[in-house]
């Protein structure tokens, strides 16, 4: 006997994500994932089989248990948990509008809070840093080029790993004005320019492979022939990266990944003088706040130099004057 619950999640899944959303394959693996993890925890929770299970189980009084156990049993951080969140909240968003019944269970759920994340120091590479690194490579094999115009799209692009990947030669114009057509969140596409010399690093890449500018398959491609994973870029970077900090020891600091080198381009272009709505455009970013966070830490960089400059010795002392009445202190700022 199908349940209502089996129902819902296979029609969320199937017809919404896929038919009505049109998300992308990443997207529904990691909801997936989400709804595996949850139906486990879920049934484990109240003894009884996944089978046994009905939509009304999936209440809050289950949700955040689960959460909490997404941080205390697996390790995950905020960020992880605040994702899963996220699937949760939008499955329940779906069986609102197919079952009214539910609204009250429904309206529950999404009142479940994001846990607010302390967000880590945002980490890129200077001119320096990135020439050290590039120079790593050893250009004279093949899977040397490769990694190499893989490396210098990544930060000239200032795309997101996953949308490198997806890139085919298809989406590149190699005449003047040179650009790249991005697929990125939501599978919304946007043309990223790109400067002469690295259209021309491309170029000659796909001539030296004997592929065309009509070829549909992925740009980079594993010893397999097969499209290049999230984690083989990782491996590739810190194999780099272990060479490069015996030049320039500042690049063995933690943290360093395939999206620093989005954040690397995001700060070069602002410490260059583009308007922030533009560096939001090339970057991808749905709305303006996110780019800001380049203009926080430049911010941040001046304030600390000003610091270390100091001030000087005859500078009078600054003598906060205070009113009797704090009330109308405030009100006067």
């Amino acid at each position: 006997m199908i349940t209502k619950l089996a129902t819902l999640i296979t029609d969320f899944f199937m017809v919404h994500l896929a038919g009505e959303l049109n998300v992308s394959q990443h997207t529904v693996h990691s909801y997936r994932d989400t709804f595996k993890m949850f139906l486990n925890f879920s049934a484990t929770y109240l003894k009884r089989t996944i089978d046994r299970l009905s939509i009304e189980d999936l209440s809050a009084e289950v949700i955040l248990p689960f959460l909490n156990d997404l941080e205390t049993s697996r390790g995950n951080s905020v960020r992880t948990r605040n994702v899963r969140l996220a699937a949760i909240h939008s499955f329940f968003r779906y069986v609102l509008t197919r079952e009214p019944a539910l609204s009250a269970l429904g309206h529950r759920v999404l009142a479940i809070p994001f846990k607010k994340n302390i967000h880590d120091p945002l980490g890129y590479l200077s001119e320096e840093e990135l020439r050290t690194l590039l120079s790593e490579v050893d250009r004279s094999t093949t899977n040397g080029e490769r990694n190499y115009v893989m490396l210098a799209l990544l930060y000239d692009t200032g795309a997101r790993v996953q949308e490198l990947l997806d890139l085919t030669p298809t989406d590149f114009r190699f005449e003047s004005p040179a650009y790249v057509k991005i697929t990125g969140k939501g599978r919304k596409n946007r043309i990223c320019p790109l400067l002469p010399q690295t259209a021309k690093l491309v170029a000659a890449y796909l001539s030296d492979q004997k592929r065309t500018n009509e070829d549909i398959n992925p740009l980079f491609l594993n010893h397999c022939g097969q499209k290049l994973s999230r984690f083989g870029v990782r491996y590739l970077l810190k194999k780099y990266l272990a060479g490069a900090q015996q030049k320039l020891p500042t690049l063995g600091r933690s943290g360093i990944s395939p999206h620093t080198m989005r954040h690397s381009k995001g700060m070069h272009l602002l410490q260059s003088g583009l308007p922030l709505i533009v560096i939001k455009d090339i970057l991808g970013h749905a709305d303006v706040k996110s780019t800001e966070i380049y203009v926080q830490i430049d911010l941040e960089m001046k304030r600390i130099a000003l610091e270390k400059a100091g001030t000087p010795s005859s500078a009078s002392k600054f003598v906060r004057h205070m009113t009797p009445d704090l009330l109308e202190w405030l009100e006067a700022l």
